[in-house]
């Protein structure tokens, strides 16, 4: 297996993975959405509000505003997930304080209007913890007129993609073969028509001929097939030559998303390993515990 990256920022990262099981990139373009954990704001106590957005409609707004979760990693890899999840869900039985207390982050805002209209942005939701805060300051929440005011308890917790999707902190994270393309030089009449077409401009031609410019642009679309009139063009994607692309909320850097899907992975295929190993030592269908799970 040979990888190499072909882009490396703080709003993604993307790989080229050469010889890698299809069904391996898959699963660590999946963990990325719905099993990384991050912060998100999950509880809203609305103290006042006189704005003309309903509770419900703030409230929404808020939770879908990503959290910088990157400095606060200890705390997501020290805590079970899905002990959390319990808080949101109609369940008896509820986390000790001790976890709540690591789970939980308390923030919040407010904000009047006096004489004139003020836009409320989420660099004005105030957190307890200063490295658990928006990702970006600049996002609106609600505009108020003169004399409107709001004032919210928020409580922001740990979770998962999984539960909902203002956890994920992949917004986008794509698996796709590396194309390859054929041009039969023989029955190609260079008309220009496939380099017309190309939408991400792979294609030019040069002198008497058609060239690809830069084959890790092409998105396999085939539209320069489906315009040569003389069918002098093939596009296919090879096996096992993939492009895995994450792109971040910014919540996580890209490359502590791709490391967490991994190590989760990893976590999970150990799991399903220690059982098999108690079947084979006789251990019964379960071994000595009942089923659970593992998402």
């Amino acid at each position: 297996m040979n990888i190499s990256v072909r882009e490396w920022s703080n709003e993604a990262i993307e790989l080229f993975v050469d010889e890698a099981p299809l069904p391996l990139l898959n699963a660590i373009r999946r963990y990325s959405l719905a099993k990384v954990p991050t912060y998100a704001i999950d509880e809203v106590t609305v103290v006042s509000n006189t704005s003309a957005m309903f509770d419900e409609i703030l409230a929404h707004r808020l939770a879908m505003v990503p959290l910088r979760s990157e400095e606060s990693i200890d705390k997501l890899s020290s805590i079970d997930v899905t002990t959390c999840e319990k808080c949101s869900l109609d369940s008896e039985e509820k986390p000790p304080k001790d976890v709540c207390e690591k789970c939980f982050v308390n923030m919040f805002i407010e904000v009047e209007a006096h004489d004139s209209e003020v836009t409320v942005y989420s660099r004005d939701i105030k957190s307890e913890d200063p490295y658990v805060k928006p990702v970006f300051d600049n996002i609106p929440i609600v505009i108020l007129a003169p004399g409107q005011r709001i004032a919210l308890e928020i409580r922001a917790r740990i979770g998962r993609g999984l539960e909902h999707a203002k956890w994920s902190p992949a917004t986008v994270a794509v698996n796709r073969n590396l194309a390859n393309i054929e041009i039969d030089k023989n029955t190609c009449d260079v008309c220009g028509k496939c380099v017309e077409v190309c939408p991400k401009k792979v294609l030019y031609i040069d002198g008497s001929e058609v060239k690809i410019r830069n084959i890790f642009d092409c998105t396999i679309c085939r539209q320069c097939v489906y315009v040569c009139p003389h069918k002098a063009i093939a596009v296919e994607g090879l096996k096992n030559k993939n492009i895995l692309r994450i792109e971040s909320s910014g919540s996580l850097e890209p490359e502590t998303i791709v490391r967490l899907s991994l190590e989760i992975l990893k976590q999970e295929i150990s799991l399903i390993q220690k059982f098999i190993e108690t079947l084979k030592k006789g251990g019964g269908m379960w071994g000595e515990q009942d089923p659970q799970t593992i998402y």
